[in-house]
């Protein structure tokens, strides 16, 4: 045996030296797939069942590739030399490359970036199709054909079940056309092209096929449907092909990663060796159990019993809190306790959410405090661009003299106002001796004392932005934050702006509403202490992040990564699972297997949190618990569980000890387990009480309400801010 394989586990060291032939690796999270992969190359090569040049590699990231290869050249020296380790994309593009007599574009193809493609589609909707760019938006148009490309459809074979879908399929034929004439190819088309290459041109094929007689694939799981493609037409001459995968970690439905492949591949490959990877090396016993009830009641998944080599460690712990702000105020509180405590250094925490709006709360917590973060995968909070343009708006209403927000939003959403506009109405401005947006204002007023200064198109593109912010200025006074904010979504059309049929476009009208959440907060307060807060958190936003500090992030970013203690929060209905996702069960699936991903990214400490309530339109609104907790019982948690499902934790008894097979309790009906009504108790607060918040200092309870058995209090403190809060988080005077 070479020494190495000492190095593995009796599973992996299976998998690694597993027969000739098709072999499926199931890996359950830190069960060290990628070494099990890296390993399997190593034995292939160093056992002589391979030559270097005959194997190729795949894996998803360029970084994961550089790694691998260097870890062979670690293992077996210059007996690597020839061997391919590649993305799939890379791979597809040095073939298309080399194999470009068979195309219909030469060698010295160019790959077309983002803004190419946007501004190429950009064209083609406004000018050549001259469409309306309000209906066929740059980004979902790109987002379709992105998605056709990946699951093998041609302009020609687009599905076409809607005119919209007529209308799309054609925007896609031209852009193709335009490609094909500047040489060009995006990146979708590579994987594209490179079936259809090994698909028409059977001598190609066989010759790739002769050429990388052994196939191994790393996270299995997340292949689409073109890649999966092209793993069958290079692997089913030789049939030795290895991948590696966990469907419970499958969580891009969105980008096309279909879970399903693992089970067709089954299905292609019957004969295939099927290992599991259950040992895990990253979290301990206790994380893993909650993990594995998450997803008892998965279905058509192939079930892992996860051990860890860690011991048991602490208990998981089912928070439930007041609000999101209670819940950002106790991750900050014990993220100092565990550094003074256990010396757990901050950058070894992560607090993961489900959409990037939900940072907010967090991030103003921290920088309140002074602690240190880095945001994941995203901008910060204020830093975002539909956060900046409202906020600029709502500045123009309270200030029509603000020249930069002017600047930010006047041709936003597009209305034709380009730079010459802006140049021509600036100088009639100041001749007048007017600020822009007052010159804007005596436009809506006076129009005619400007047809000899603008010309007639220009006149009619600023003529209804005067006439907006006319009738938001005039308004400052009787609308509240949130009122102006409505009304100026409503005026400017924002929210088909940003809503643009994909899940970035989502994500920004989520981050819409989260603004205003925080200024219903503002409405007894007005506009100006509303734009004071915001000015004030953006300013402290645009420092410099530290590094060493708690890391935030979504947990779709945060697949592939490992934190000592994991804050999963926002753990209620229509968050995780989402909205979205509540009608469509393998949408639901997903957003389970979603929650499963970020528990298992846990090494020692993982907190659940639930907040009671959210902020909402008209105020706040009660939520319920995340269905997913609800198999979550003790003993596997401690905490608030029996809180959150009081009807559920008496049937199954609090407490009670899950059965010697280690199954978590079968979960009950979701009407079942829905919180019954507590005992009502009595108020021990009343109106005209003055009561103390460690935040917001002294203030007067106005009323007080017992609600299925909490204690509601509304609270104005000595600084104007109106608050509703649990009783138990204020002090009486």
């Amino acid at each position: 045996m070479h020494d190495w394989l000492l190095e593995l586990n009796a599973q992996q060291q299976a998998a690694v030296t597993a027969r000739p032939g098709p072999v499926l690796v199931m890996a359950g999270p830190g069960s060290g797939k990628t070494r099990v992969l890296t390993y399997r190359v190593a034995w292939l090569l160093a056992e002589g069942h391979a030559r270097p040049w005959n194997v190729l590699a795949v894996t998803f990231t360029n970084k994961a590739a550089r790694e691998m290869a260097e870890r062979l050249d670690a293992l077996l020296g210059t007996r690597t030399r020839g061997l391919t380790v590649s993305t799939f994309h890379a791979f597809c593009a040095r073939t298309l490359r080399r194999e470009a007599q068979f195309l219909p574009f030469t060698a010295s193809f160019v790959i077309a970036d983002e803004d190419d493609q946007r501004r190429l589609l950009r064209h083609i909707i406004r000018q050549e199709l001259q469409l309306d760019d309000k209906v066929y938006r740059v980004p979902a148009v790109r987002s379709a054909i992105s998605r056709a490309k990946n699951e093998g459809h041609t302009p020609e074979t687009f599905p076409r079940a809607s005119y919209r879908d007529e209308v799309v399929a054609k925007i896609y034929a031209r852009y193709q056309q335009h490609l094909a004439e500047a040489n060009l190819l995006d990146f979708d088309d590579l994987l594209l092209w490179a079936v259809r290459l090994f698909e028409e041109q059977p001598e190609v094929r066989a010759r790739y096929q002769d050429l990388f007689r052994h196939l191994l694939v790393d996270e299995f799981q997340d292949t689409n449907a073109i890649q999966y493609r092209l793993v069958q037409l290079l692997g089913q001459a030789h049939r030795q092909v290895f991948v590696v995968g966990d469907m419970d970690q499958s969580i891009y439905r969105w980008r096309g990663a279909d879970y399903r492949n693992l089970q067709r591949f089954e299905a292609d490959f019957p004969d295939a060796e099927v290992i599991y990877l259950e040992e895990n090396y990253r979290s301990t016993q206790n994380i893993l159990d909650v993990a594995m009830a998450v997803l008892h009641v998965q279905p058509r998944r192939h079930r892992k019993n996860l051990r860890a080599r860690r011991g048991s460690g602490p208990p998981v712990v089912v928070k439930q809190v007041f609000n999101e702000e209670a819940e950002a105020a106790f991750i900050a509180q014990t993220a100092v306790t565990l550094a003074r405590q256990r010396g757990i250094p901050l950058d070894s925490m992560a607090v993961m959410y489900r959409t990037n709006a939900q940072s907010r709360p967090v991030e103003e917590e921290l920088l309140r405090l002074g602690l240190p973060y880095r945001l994941v995968g995203a901008q910060r909070f204020y830093g975002r661009r539909e956060i900046k343009d409202l906020v600029a708006f709502l500045r123009l209403a309270f200030n029509p003299d603000d020249v930069a927000s002017l600047e930010r939003v006047i041709n936003v959403p597009p209305r034709s106002i380009g730079p010459r506009t802006w140049a021509a109405l600036r100088e009639q401005a100041a001749a007048r001796g007017l600020s822009p947006g007052r010159a804007l204002l005596d436009l809506a007023a006076h129009p005619e004392a400007w047809t000899a200064a603008l010309s007639r198109r220009a006149l009619k593109a600023l003529f209804p932005v005067g006439e907006m912010l006319q009738a938001w200025h005039w308004r400052v006074g009787e609308l509240s934050p949130a009122q102006m904010l409505d009304r100026i979504v409503a005026d400017t059309g924002y929210e088909a702006f940003v809503r643009d049929r994909t899940e970035e476009g989502e994500a920004r009208w989520e981050n819409v509403q989260e603004l205003r959440r925080l200024a219903v907060e503002y409405e007894d307060q007005g506009l100006a202490a509303f734009l004071e807060r915001v000015a004030l958190v953006s300013d402290q936003d645009t420092l410099q992040g530290q590094e060493q500090g708690l890391t935030l992030l979504t947990i779709h970013a945060a697949k592939g990564l490992e934190f000592r203690v994991v804050f999963l929060v926002g753990l209620v209905e229509g968050l995780l699972p989402h909205n979205r996702s509540i009608e469509d069960p393998d949408a639901l699936a997903e957003e389970q297997r979603l929650l499963y991903v970020g528990i298992t990214r846990a090494r020692d400490y993982l907190f659940l949190l639930v907040p009671q309530y959210r902020l909402a339109y008209g105020g706040l609104d009660i939520v319920e618990p995340s269905r997913f907790l609800e198999p979550l019982a003790p003993p596997l948690t401690e905490g608030d569980w029996p809180r959150l499902f009081p009807h559920l934790a008496r049937q199954l008894g609090v407490g009670e000890r899950r059965s010697a097979s280690g199954r978590a309790p079968a979960r009950a009906s979701r009407a079942a387990s829905r919180p019954a009504p507590r005992r009502p108790r009595r108020a021990r607060l009343r109106s005209g009480d003055r009561v103390i918040h460690p935040r917001w200092g002294e203030g007067v309870v106005l009323q007080v309400e017992v609600s299925a058995g909490d204690e509601i209090v509304e609270v104005r403190f000595e600084d104007g801010a109106v608050k509703m809060l649990l009783a138990d988080f204020v002090q009486k005077l």
